[in-house]
């Protein structure tokens, strides 16, 4: 404790108890409102970063599920392809199966 926390604690030479009880009360009542000023700048901060979070990571969704279409697309495309050439060829039976596999990897 320094000399000056011990002045704010002890108070003036004859002060009395009521008017300590003032003092020691606006103290608080400082120190809170000194804590409170913190903890909202400490919680700005901290929604602000994570607006910056859920902006960047809205963005990666967004290209991911952008890819994920595309290869939605391209492997219905091979898979068409590859069925095809198995109808043409006679082999229905495996046919099916290639175009059974793809679209429960698709769905």
């Amino acid at each position: 404790m320094t000399v000056e926390d011990k002045s704010e604690t002890s108070g003036p030479p004859g002060e009395t108890e009521e008017e300590m009880k003032v003092r020691k009360r606006k103290e608080r009542l400082e120190q809170n409102r000194i804590s409170a000023r913190e903890s909202r700048k400490r919680k700005k901060t901290m929604i602000e970063e994570l607006q910056r979070t859920v902006i960047t990571l809205s963005k990666e969704n967004k290209e991911l599920n952008e890819r994920n279409e595309t290869l939605r697309r391209q492997l219905m495309e091979i898979g068409a392809k590859v069925g095809f050439h198995l109808y043409r060829t006679n082999q229905e039976f495996s046919s099916c199966l290639v175009m059974s596999c793809i679209q429960t990897l698709v769905t």
